[in-house]
């Protein structure tokens, strides 16, 4: 199980890093309960400070799972428990 959540975690991880970098490309982010669709999100030039604030959302968060993972992988955390 813990190889999964490791595999699961970097896999989510990176994937925030790689939208983060996206949008840093693009000038807009996803956001919204329509997921990542084109009609929501938020741009650069309109609202720059929200924009900021999901890309650190996104940047922080991805971070944090692929250190998590890594850590699960190597074996210096335990997995998440299933009930």
């Amino acid at each position: 199980m813990t190889v999964f959540q490791g595999l699961f975690f970097l896999v989510f991880g990176v994937g925030l890093i790689l939208v983060a970098l996206q949008g840093a490309q693009r000038g807009w982010l996803p956001n919204g309960p329509n997921g990542f669709k084109q009609g929501e999100g938020v741009r650069k030039s309109e609202s720059p400070v929200a924009f900021w604030f999901f890309f650190l959302l996104y940047g922080g968060g991805g971070v944090a799972l692929t250190i998590y993972a890594v850590r699960l992988m190597v074996g210096s955390a335990g997995p998440l428990p299933l009930k």
